[in-house]
């Protein structure tokens, strides 16, 4: 009995097996939303031509919808109207209250595709116990630092602080800080303090998402440490290749913001360091940041165009083509065996800075899934940029965030 229900489940597979390969040469279309401009689209562009040729009877129709707000604002209409795109590029919180309209990718790719995925990139792909969508344009954040000032980068957060300090100066002796240790933008990148919570061992939820925990001792830890870091940081909204390297001697930014935050150093006759954030009383993970790709169950595509998304999905994620998209962008691969692959190994070879890239990214974390996360980061950015600039102590501000969390919790 037990041989024959063998054979049944090995028919069934087989018989699934042969329905997707059937699939796979009917003729096809789908719409692929997303927002890679200028370069990036043409790189994206290149990826699409190939699959082509992989898959003939696919058509890809692939939409620029403007930048990551405007698609945002686009992926919400069509909600509303109920004609989504069949696949786009989707920032996780802006599917978190759609789940029901998402096509589970993880159903259509074998154990060993789902495996390969970098660690930190699962739980943020997915829902319900599902791998639903795919990890795409990721970024990870790093340290730069001047070279010229710094020939060794802080490793730790009390090196860093020390560091910070040291390097923190009046240079024209007018009485006026011209050149801070460190650069922060708060308000526009609250993920710097999200790295520090990491760090700490915080978070800013429970694992079931009932409890407010940012407030914690690892919380308190972290934004006391902010604290800490005050009189030696350039606080702005602006982006940090603004600054440097006249006004900041090192930051955490992300790995795509290399070119411009090496461009930079060279206009400002500095040399710059990359190297892995430093490490905190318990890790030095640092947060994944980027989009991933979502298929639409909505009701307006079939399972053929569903099932031709999965293929391009798995394409995009595939170890050589998601090299191919990190080389030419800026981004990071998304699988493991990518970071072996030997055209990467090379790459890194050639671009010493990758090299912490590569490791910060295979020890990165990514942001929950709780649905009102957009609002909640919106209020830890105004906590963490009250303390930066000395309108709020680390306690205050503290106290603040958790009760605006508690009440997005309810």
């Amino acid at each position: 009995m037990k041989r024959r229900k063998t054979w049944i489940a090995l028919g069934l597979l087989a018989v699934l097996a042969i329905g997707f390969a059937a699939m796979a040469q009917e003729p096809v279309t789908i719409e692929f939303w997303h927002a890679m401009s200028s370069r990036h689209q043409e790189n994206l562009q290149v990826l699409l031509d190939k699959f082509a040729e992989e898959y003939p009877n696919i058509t890809v129709n692939a939409v620029y919808q403007g930048a990551y707000g405007d698609l945002q604002g686009k992926i919400q209409a069509a909600v509303v109207a109920g004609n989504l795109p069949t696949i786009a590029q989707v920032y996780e919180n802006w599917i978190t209250s759609i789940t029901t309209l998402l096509f589970p990718i993880g159903d259509y790719m074998s154990s060993m595709e789902q495996a390969d995925i970098i660690d930190g990139l699962v739980p943020s792909n997915t829902f319900n116990g599902v791998l639903t969508t795919a990890p795409f344009n990721k970024s990870i954040m790093v340290l730069y630092y001047n070279k010229t000032l710094i020939p060794d980068p802080p490793a730790t957060w009390d090196e860093f602080l020390q560091i910070a300090k040291d390097t923190t100066a009046d240079l024209d002796g007018d009485g006026v800080i011209d050149r801070y240790g460190a650069g922060f933008r708060p308000a526009a990148n609250p993920e710097l303090f999200l790295n520090l919570l990491e760090q700490a061992g915080g978070s800013i939820l429970n694992d079931d998402w009932t409890e407010v925990t940012i407030d914690n001792a690892a919380g308190q830890a972290a934004m006391e440490y902010v604290e800490e870091l005050t009189p030696y940081s350039y606080v702005t909204g602006e982006y940090m290749s603004d600054h440097f390297p006249q006004n900041v001697a090192m930051f955490v930014d992300t790995s795509a913001g290399y070119y411009y935050n090496n461009q930079a150093a060279i206009n400002g006759g500095a040399e710059m360091g990359v190297a892995r954030v430093p490490k905190g009383p318990v890790n030095q993970k640092s947060m994944i940041q980027g989009t991933n790709l979502a298929i639409f169950n909505s009701g307006n595509q079939t399972l053929a165009q569903q099932e031709a998304a999965v293929l391009l999905a798995k394409f995009l994620i595939r170890a050589d083509n998601t090299v191919f998209w990190a080389i030419r962008s800026g981004y990071q691969p998304v699988t493991k065996s990518a970071y072996q692959a030997q055209e990467w190994l090379d790459y890194v070879a050639a671009n010493p800075y990758q090299v912490a890239m590569s490791e910060q990214m295979l020890d990165g974390f990514s942001q929950i899934l709780q649905p009102n996360y957009g609002d909640m980061r919106n209020v830890i950015a105004t906590g963490f940029e009250e303390v930066m600039l000395e309108a709020a102590t680390a306690s205050e501000a503290l106290t603040e965030i958790a009760d605006e969390l508690e009440m997005l919790l309810e």
